[in-house]
């Protein structure tokens, strides 16, 4: 999949990492979280309005070892969280979403990590907003994921599977190659080539520390003391 831009990889690290101050010791809302990772700053006033029309997915780029230490090595996603504006013509209203974690892919021509494949997502839950205003959209994982190294990049993902109408909060510091949206049907596009160039959506997930497992080697015991002699 190709973006059409150039970015370089310097300041997707320098961003993630002056995330971290504000997301140690956080408690998830629906459960236990060591850390938060993501989108962690407040949503800046206006919201996007006309873009969002539901059935459709977000992703949006992570590298969990910036933001949050986990001496362990690993992390756990417990849930994923987006952040929507609803105005009173726009309610009441009852949508199913899930949520998970993607693969971060590196593309080469573009410089960018785009979405890949998926390697956790949650079974759907029913959520039904009647109040105006500001909402968290949060999905928990109850478990399905594995523990994941943290040094390593991912992509959290929130998909909307019904048809409905919100505002997008985002915040005030736009940046390329790190918001993706996918309509359905359609490739994810980068989201700060649409409407959201003022600023980058607000998604984040809640996370505990895990140790990864260690992976197996194939090779046969001799082959591997041949190593040593």
């Amino acid at each position: 999949m190709k973006t059409g831009r150039v970015f370089t990889l310097v300041p997707v690290i320098l961003i993630l990492g002056a995330l971290f101050v504000y997301a140690s010791g956080q408690e998830s809302p629906g459960g236990r979280s060591d850390c938060q990772i993501g989108n962690l700053n407040p949503p800046v006033p206006p919201s996007v309005h006309g873009l969002f029309t539901g059935e459709e997915g977000f992703a949006y780029l992570v590298y969990p070892d910036s933001q949050c230490t986990c001496i362990e090595g690993g992390f756990q996603l417990e849930s994923v969280s987006m952040m929507l504006e609803f105005e009173p013509w726009m309610l009441p209203v009852t949508f199913w979403v899930h949520g998970g974690l993607l693969e971060a892919v590196f593309e080469p021509a573009d410089l960018c990590w785009v979405p890949g494949l998926e390697l956790c997502v949650s079974a759907p839950i029913e959520i039904t907003i009647t109040t105006p205003g500001e909402h968290t959209i949060t999905v928990p994982m109850l478990g399905v994921c594995d523990c994941y190294p943290m040094d390593d990049y991912y992509f959290l993902y929130i998909e909307f599977l019904d048809g409905f109408d919100a505002n997008l909060l985002i915040d005030d510091q736009p940046l390329p190659c790190i918001v993706y949206n996918r309509k359905v049907g359609f490739d994810w596009i980068d989201m700060y080539w649409m409407k959201t160039s003022g600023g980058k959506g607000i998604v984040f997930g809640d996370i505990i520390c895990c140790e990864p497992p260690i992976g197996t080697e194939p090779s046969t015991w001799g082959a591997i003391k041949s190593l040593y002699r």
